[in-house]
């Protein structure tokens, strides 16, 4: 795996082509995820309705299920465009908001997973831990787990092998693995924990790289990467007197610099492990 080669040739493809990104994701971070969308010079549509959600769906280049503000209705649009999806061979990125916290987000995400029909999970340590036992023992959409690089590997590895797609576990060192091989990437700023979306916003990131990418895996860690170094590079922008609220805005700007000007410092992941 290179990185920084393939990031060169992937965000080039993201601006050339404009991929169609289909969300059905939650309504707090449904404007960020748009924003982060176009920004990276992709085309974000938000779209769960039953009635139309088939038709969206089939002519996306990804589809990002979130489940932040799960429903009913919208697990019956998931369910349809998941499988629309599958028999076009578009690429389906999962983003499991807080299924530690929830018995029946939990259960709806295991089935999901259980039928084979996402690529690439992007999840926090909680999330991920939640998904590999089958138990929601949390409180709130927020990771919790304080873990050692070893157990986030672990976890990243063996949500991977159980479920048969790529997992991408982010936090302060993130994870990303497709069973055979693990990636492991030191970026980003503490200022993420503190905006609202982060993970939502570095799961469309994830869904842009995977609509014009041969490789799920490479897909997975360079919509990482192009988070962490954007966060890096908002930091960067800020002046003394700012905080949380500027760093959002900030952040639009970085992820549209570091997609256009190439502004990355460290594209090689930490360590590359294979099994």
């Amino acid at each position: 795996m290179n990185l920084k080669t393939d990031f060169l040739k992937i965000v080039e493809e993201i601006r050339k082509s404009k991929p169609v990104i289909h969300h059905l994701t939650n309504y707090v971070s449904a404007e960020s995820c748009a924003d982060i969308c176009l920004a990276a010079g992709a085309s974000p549509i938000m779209a769960d309705a039953i009635e139309e959600v088939k038709d969206i769906a089939k002519n996306a280049d990804a589809v990002v299920i979130n489940i932040g503000t799960i429903s009913t209705e919208q697990m019956e649009a998931i369910n349809t465009a998941v499988v629309v999806a599958k028999e076009q061979g578009i690429p389906v990125i999962f983003d499991p908001v807080g299924v530690m916290s929830s018995q029946y987000k939990l259960h709806f995400a295991l089935e999901l997973l259980q039928k084979g029909l996402v690529d690439i999970v992007r999840c926090n340590l909680s999330e991920c831990l939640a998904l590999v036992s089958g138990k929601a023992v949390g409180r709130g959409l927020d990771n919790t787990a304080d873990a050692s690089d070893n157990v986030g590997l672990k976890a990243a590895k063996e949500g991977a092998k159980m479920f048969n797609c790529i997992f991408a576990v982010t936090g302060a060192v993130d994870f990303v693995s497709d069973r055979k091989h693990a990636v492991v990437l030191n970026n980003g700023n503490p200022l993420l924990k503190d905006i609202t979306g982060a993970g939502c916003m570095t799961s469309t990131l994830v869904a842009c790289c995977a609509s014009v990418a041969d490789d799920m895996l490479t897909a997975a860690a360079l919509g990482v990467v192009i988070m962490g170094q954007s966060s890096e590079l908002a930091a960067n922008f800020l002046e003394k007197k700012d905080g949380p609220g500027m760093f959002k805005a900030r952040l639009m700007d970085a992820v549209y610099h570091v997609t256009t000007k190439f502004n990355v410092l460290n594209l090689e992941p930490n360590k590359v492990k294979n099994d």
